[in-house]
């Protein structure tokens, strides 16, 4: 239950935050005031969520830096907020959710999205666990054709377990839905396909036909989900966002594990091209921010 009722103004500049850099791919033009609150809000009342993450780097056949730590984040906040997580990924990510789920002595369980068993796999998720709010996190949607592709538009299907199903099935029980991307080619951006045709590059190609009720574009994925934890905390008037300290612990063992940067497809504690420190950076703004909202000064 929200307990802050002046948090108008901070989702606006949670918003402004993670923006930063969106115009580089084209999709400042499909920006969505708004889209970031009814997400909160949603999550406030919902017990059971499951977040849906990793992005394969097919080269690497590895997942990418983007993704994981905002998913780790965002279970992270929501069990400190009383819920239930469940946390989807696939195998080319699954070691980094494992890494930051004991760094962060979580309980959310773990479920690895398998091929050839995908729509077996979002019935049992459904039934199963009953979520109230299923939320993607930087994970590849399908095309019209029913294909995966990486922003540059290479083919990433044979390397993606089909969780756009998750997403069907959830839809077709009235649950929630949410997603977070930052490049056109992650599960919810149907809910913008005609802007992600006209001025992403390669849009035609790589735009994800899927729409989910809430979008949050942000110039990078993990940005979007500190942006959802920032406004978490302000609507809950609690500080539910781990410290600096343990976002760059999270992201060195990540990358120790093999996580690559998606742009550069290097091993490297860098993400979608953008240094440790500008992400850092981006972090230490929503932090600061929260602490603000709740009338705390910024924790070194």
């Amino acid at each position: 239950m929200m307990t802050n009722n002046n948090y108008y103004d901070e989702f606006d500049e949670i918003e402004n935050i993670i923006s930063k850099n969106i115009e580089s791919r084209g999709l400042d033009k499909a920006y969505l005031r708004g889209q970031l609150k009814l997400c909160v809000n949603s999550l406030n009342d919902s017990e059971t969520i499951v977040i849906v993450t990793g992005f394969v780097v097919k080269s690497a056949k590895i997942g990418e830096t983007d993704g994981p730590p905002g998913a780790l984040a965002l279970a992270y906040a929501l069990e400190n907020l009383n819920k239930k997580v469940i946390i989807v990924t696939d195998k080319y990510s699954e070691e980094f959710l494992r890494i930051g789920v004991k760094l962060l002595n979580l309980n959310a369980i773990i479920y690895i999205f398998k091929e050839n068993r995908e729509n077996e796999q979002a019935e049992e998720i459904i039934n199963k666990y009953k979520p109230d709010h299923i939320i993607g996190i930087e994970r590849p949607g399908r095309n019209i054709e029913n294909r995966c592709y990486s922003m540059h538009g290479e083919d990433i299907t044979s390397f993606c377990p089909n969780t756009d199903l998750l997403f069907i099935k959830a839809k077709e029980n009235n649950i929630t839905t949410s997603a977070v991307g930052d490049g056109g080619n992650e599960v919810g951006m149907g809910k913008v396909m005609n802007f992600i045709q006209k001025y992403v590059n390669k849009g035609n190609i790589i735009c994800a036909q899927l729409e989910t009720d809430n979008l949050i574009i942000a110039g990078v994925s993990n940005w979007g989900s500190f942006g959802i934890c920032a406004g978490l905390c302000i609507t809950n008037d609690k500080m539910v966002m781990y410290g600096e300290d343990i976002y760059e612990n999270i992201l060195k063992e990540i990358v120790k594990a093999g996580a690559v940067d998606g742009c550069s497809k290097k091993k490297i504690e860098t993400v979608d091209g953008i240094t440790y420190e500008e992400n850092l950076e981006v972090f230490t703004k929503l932090r600061a921010l929260t602490n603000k909202g709740l009338g705390l000064e910024l924790l070194a």
